[in-house]
């Protein structure tokens, strides 16, 4: 069972010397025992600054892409993206192979690929559609061509008029594609390039962009690290740093405990016991060593004589 907050609130509070708490009466806590409680939470969230790569944090994001579309939002929760896990998987439906895209430069895309954003028209539809409707509502058919194709989702759709806000005359699954039905605000595009991104870039606003962009709704993956923005609150909450780490924890709670009481000489004492534990994981865990200190037994000359001796 893994480690609670009442559990590591009580190691710092027996530590302390101080008045445990119980799952009954933690909400009731008082004093001291609420400063432990804030001193828990302020050493998990030290812990998960300190490094951008704890495993623990390690997370796999997987989006549907949109025809049309270049750039795409990260998780919310996204503290560090690993740019060169970038990959479109493999799909039966479009008959693509599972391809690793190769980091781009965001200044080279702007000097060789930009002009790849002139060659699509997106709007969004502006009611649900279903598989077999010949009208398409949208919120402006304004840059899009009189007549021709334009892609939701999937599906592609052939019209043979427009009006400032519909696409008439809809032949739906056209092009080999399946009708389906969609939702409003989904993304319609018109597009006179793209195909199967080869190409990630990092754009200035933290989104992520892809070149070319896609055709189609490719499904793309990649691997992030969380930084876990909630803090504890319920007696039985818990946290992905491992349980085996946990005495980490509370030597971080003690530390901030003391800092809140002024007594500095102990925070100061019980902050460097705290840091140590943290390097410690990063060497576990990252193996990022400080320091190497060799194990070797180095042999005096009176030692390699007397063994020389026996021969």
């Amino acid at each position: 069972m893994a480690n609670s907050f009442l559990t590591y609130t009580n190691d710092a509070l027996a530590k302390l010397n101080e008045v445990q708490l119980t799952s009954t009466d933690f909400g009731d806590a008082r004093g001291i025992q609420i400063q432990v409680k804030n001193a828990v939470n302020q050493a998990i969230r030290y812990i998960n600054q300190r490094e951008f790569g704890w495993p623990f944090n390690a997370a796999e994001a997987s989006k549907t892409l949109t025809a049309g579309v270049v750039k795409y939002a990260l998780p919310s929760n996204t503290k560090y993206v690993d740019y060169d896990t970038f990959r479109i998987r493999k799909s039966e439906t479009f008959g693509n192979a599972a391809r690793h895209l190769a980091f781009l430069d965001y200044k080279e895309y702007l000097d060789l690929h930009i002009k790849q954003e002139d060659d699509t028209v997106t709007t969004t539809l502006s009611s649900g559609i279903d598989d077999d409707d010949t009208t398409i509502p949208v919120s402006s058919t304004s840059s899009f061509d009189s007549t021709g194709t334009i892609i939701i989702n999937s599906e592609n759709i052939t019209y043979t008029g427009t009006s400032s806000t519909t696409f008439t005359g809809a032949t739906r699954g056209a092009e080999s594609t399946t009708a389906a039905s969609h939702s409003s605000g989904d993304t319609v595009a018109q597009i006179d390039a793209g195909g199967i991104p080869t190409h990630v870039f990092r754009h200035p606003d933290n989104k992520y962009g892809l070149w070319p962009f896609p055709n189609r709704a490719y499904t793309l993956s990649f691997d992030y690290y969380t930084h876990p923005s909630a803090d504890l609150s319920d007696h039985d909450d818990t946290t992905s740093i491992p349980d085996r780490f946990g005495y980490i924890i509370t030597d971080g709670a003690i530390a901030y405990a003391y800092l809140y009481r002024s007594e500095v000489p102990l925070y100061e004492r019980s902050f460097a016991l705290f840091n140590e534990g943290i390097k410690h994981m990063q060497t576990l865990l990252i193996n990022r060593h400080d320091y190497m200190r060799s194990t070797y037994i180095p042999r005096s000359i009176n030692s390699v004589y007397a063994s020389s001796a026996t021969f």
